[in-house]
């Protein structure tokens, strides 16, 4: 182990091969332009200043005092890294490790730029970790990411690098304005909760969600753009059948891991293969409340033209195994309950169904009854007519056949 017990300034790269001990006594100040390299641990007892590139291959344990407020701390080392001190605030923070650097303390700050190349960072169950007002988020990968609640202050664009359990699903504020922001999120595999998806999503993913938090101050409506992996959207449960034939990827979100989650939508769709990973951005903006957590989840959810949508199925079976397919329904989205007509006739061109409420032919329908005699009425073809109108007042009519199978 190297012994520093006395004051050195020094201009050029310097680079300890072996571990770095700073006695109580020592002064150690790296000049701008110059770079320390620590090959082993480095155990600061004194006095140590940073206005150039201190970078540590080992541990970091900090009993005395350090100031990186102008300098560049990087951590290269190959494999797992520990920092023991319970404050800092650094210029420039670079991982470059190839392993975990842990950051188990109180509070930590990076004043101008994060860049996570290779490898991630691993925070202690109440640290706080900062990115300052302006702070230039780089990198991030499955290999390289933020592991815990990173805060961002202040308004802009605000990226957060988050991953969790060897997934790295980064997102970010976009055009964010506020008074005093500081904003928290965090990113966490595997909901250990059931989420329910509301009337606005056919489902919600339970395999990961990210907790966003307004911590401080006020932000104004914002949209968002995450990155997702490791998804299975294609096992969502599908409850109506319009939605099954147009359905998107869409940004979820809930105030619990197990709460109710509407959509936030879709507005772009990057890099994705619709069901396991992509680059979502949402239609709608997300506003937290000051101390309101909120979270957010991957969901499957319709994509509806403006003017509305319909499908009338070609057959059903009172026997089918799936409710959802024991009557014949009208699906459809954005249809009006005024002058809304259904008709079913049989063979013989006698009414054996009829409706003036789409909320009746959408929820409830015809079961295979005759609606007068209450008889079952015998397997085969069926002809209906239907007339209505959507919320725009287009109106629409059509006639069909479909079958009733027994």
């Amino acid at each position: 182990m190297k012994k520093l017990n006395f004051i050195l300034t020094f201009l050029p790269v310097l680079l300890f091969s072996q571990e770095l001990y700073m006695s109580g006594s020592s002064i150690l100040h790296i000049s701008e332009g110059a770079t320390l390299e620590v090959g082993g641990n480095l155990e600061n007892n004194g006095i140590l200043q940073n206005n150039g590139t201190l970078a540590i291959y080992g541990d970091w344990t900090v009993n005395n005092n350090f100031n990186g407020l102008n300098g560049t701390l990087e951590f290269l080392g190959g494999s797992n890294q520990m920092v023991s001190i319970p404050t800092l605030r650094v210029r420039e923070l670079i991982v470059n490790s190839g392993g975990l650097v842990d950051f188990p303390g109180n509070e930590y700050s990076v004043l101008e730029r994060l860049y996570l190349e290779f490898g991630s960072i691993r925070l202690g169950e109440n640290t706080r970790f900062i990115l300052e007002p302006g702070v230039r988020v780089d990198g991030g990968s499955n290999l390289s990411y933020f592991d815990g609640t990173l805060i961002s202050k202040g308004t802009g664009e605000k990226r957060f690098p988050l991953g969790n359990d060897g997934v790295y699903s980064p997102i970010t504020f976009l055009e964010t304005s506020g008074v005093d922001t500081e904003l928290a999120v965090s990113y966490q595999r595997n909901n250990p909760s059931d989420p329910i998806p509301g009337d606005s999503l056919l489902g919600v993913s339970d395999r990961a969600f990210w907790e966003v938090e307004l911590l401080n101050g006020s932000i104004d409506p914002a949209k968002i753009e995450l990155e997702f992996n490791e998804e299975d959207l294609s096992d969502f449960k599908v409850v109506n059948n319009i939605r099954h034939r147009v359905n998107s990827p869409v940004i979820a979100y809930s105030n619990g891991p197990g709460g109710i989650y509407e959509t936030l939508g879709v507005e772009t769709l990057f890099n994705s293969d619709s069901v396991t990973f992509g680059l979502i951005t949402s239609k709608n903006k997300l506003q937290p409340a000051l101390g309101q957590k909120l979270y957010l989840a991957m969901g499957l959810g319709p994509q509806i033209p403006g003017e509305g949508l319909y499908y009338i199925p070609e057959a059903f079976s009172p026997n089918a195994s799936d409710p959802q397919n024991q009557t014949f329904r009208i699906f459809g989205e954005k249809i009006s309950e005024e002058e809304f007509e259904l008709q079913i006739y049989n063979r013989y061109g006698v009414i054996v169904y009829s409706t003036n409420s789409f909320a009746e032919a959408n929820q409830v329908g015809w079961n295979g009854e005759n609606q007068k005699t209450g008889a079952q009425e015998p397997a085969g073809v069926y002809y209906y007519t239907v007339r209505f109108q959507f919320e725009t007042r287009l109106p629409v009519q059509q006639k069909g056949a479909f079958y009733l199978v027994k």
